[in-house]
């Protein structure tokens, strides 16, 4: 019964494996497939209807530059995923 059930065991995980470097494997292929047409689909910020707020008089303008930098940095982060 023991051997029975490390049979069903190993049956399994060998099933698991399997369906997950498949999956592993078709979404490489995909994304090196749908690669070309990536830029398509990208929306430029104006379009978006975003728009730009000034910062109050008394902010200084190194704090200015690394929020736009933190923000620059995290959309570009975020656009890879």
């Amino acid at each position: 019964m023991l051997i029975d059930g490390f049979k069903l065991m190993i049956i399994g995980i060998g099933t698991v494996f399997i369906f997950l470097g498949l999956m592993v494997f078709i979404i490489s292929l995909s994304a090196k497939i749908l690669a070309p047409f990536a830029g398509l689909l990208e929306k430029k910020a104006e379009n978006l209807g975003i728009k730009s707020i000034p910062p109050p008089e008394n902010t200084d303008k190194l704090h200015v530059a690394a929020a736009i930098a933190a923000v620059q940095m995290h959309r570009k982060n975020n656009q890879k995923n």
